[in-house]
């Protein structure tokens, strides 16, 4: 299939003009018919060397290093028919939005110079390629948002619609106290799709749940929450929890939550200690202990009574009885 032809270039000759031989499925269409001489004339310095590289890589089919080439060349020198090869090497990259976008402001920024022929078939090559693109309309909650698809700026939101080639485009939106998100946007044969993003506030805090036995009063932070078992959201961070119960010893400890995090407390108190005998026991005790010690010292401390019968005629001491004592 012979390539469709191309609009030249303003003031370019034929032969020297690199070709765009790749093309979008169904069409073909050659680089600019651009006149080497008077381009390569106009520009000077670094642009000028830039461009003549751009030429032999271009035809050599490194495109992007003819991209490359092309792009710091107009750089230089703003010269709007470098946007025709640089449109050239998008459309072969298969870059169409790309290549949209440049033929565009090839058409834009050349308008004073173009005649009408090369107008005309310049945006008949844009008609050509459009099919294989989509205009993407992206819809951010905040204004204000910085938005980049596939790794390129799209600037602040809002944003105008952007010409997306198909596939799956992935979109990044980030803006400061918000939750960055990233997005897949699948691109089919639609002409135009939308994209809408709602942003996330970020909220430094989680959620605590304790879990306690049912009289136990809790305090968080100095401030009594429930009793037994107590849920709520807290800020995020260290927190000092307190469980009392009656005759049950105090829970004291530092509890930490994380941003988003769920954390749930179990607590399981202990008995007091018993602190000796109740001191009725003491008081009885004392006046039993003090009965005894009367009554003994009476019998200890009590005068014999006096013998009145005759004098026995035992000796004073220990005697040996000669058979066992059997009581009957």
């Amino acid at each position: 299939q012979a390539p469709a032809k191309a609009p030249p270039a303003p003031a370019a000759s034929v032969a020297s003009a690199p070709v765009a031989s790749a093309s979008a499925p169904a069409a073909s269409a050659s680089a600019p018919a651009a006149t080497a001489s008077a381009l390569g004339e106009s520009l000077t310095g670094p642009a000028k060397q830039d461009y003549e590289s751009g030429k032999l890589l271009f035809r050599d089919g490194d495109h992007a290093g003819a991209l490359a080439k092309f792009t710091s060349a107009y750089d230089a020198s703003k010269d709007a028919r470098l946007l025709w090869n640089m449109a050239a090497c998008e459309k072969n990259l298969r870059h169409y939005a790309k290549a949209v976008g440049l033929v565009r402001r090839y058409l834009r920024e050349g308008d004073a110079t173009l005649p009408a022929e090369d107008k005309a078939d310049a945006a008949e090559l844009v008609k050509v390629m459009e099919p294989f693109t989509a205009k993407l309309r992206i819809t951010v909650s905040e204004p204000g948002a910085e938005l980049t698809l596939d790794g390129e700026s799209l600037g602040l939101s809002p944003v105008a619609p952007v010409v997306v080639d198909m596939g799956v485009r992935k979109l990044v939106v980030r803006k400061a106290g918000f939750e960055e998100l990233t997005r897949e946007i699948p691109v089919g044969g639609a002409a135009e799709l939308a994209a809408e993003v709602s942003l996330v506030k970020i909220v430094h805090q989680g959620r605590l749940t304790i879990r306690a036995p049912k009289d136990a009063t809790l305090t968080l932070d100095g401030r009594v929450v429930g009793s037994g078992t107590w849920s709520g959201t807290v800020a995020s961070g260290g927190h000092t929890l307190r469980v009392t119960a009656p005759k049950m010893r105090l829970y004291q400890s530092e509890v930490v939550v994380l941003d988003k995090q769920t954390r749930e407390v179990g607590v399981t108190l202990e008995a007091e200690p018993s602190k000796g005998l109740p001191g009725w026991v003491w008081v009885a005790g004392g006046v039993a202990v003090a009965g005894g010690l009367a009554t003994a010292g009476y019998f200890l401390f009590k005068p014999s009574p006096a013998y009145d019968g005759p004098p026995g005629n035992l000796d004073p001491g220990v005697v040996q009885a000669s058979a066992p004592f059997i009581s009957r």
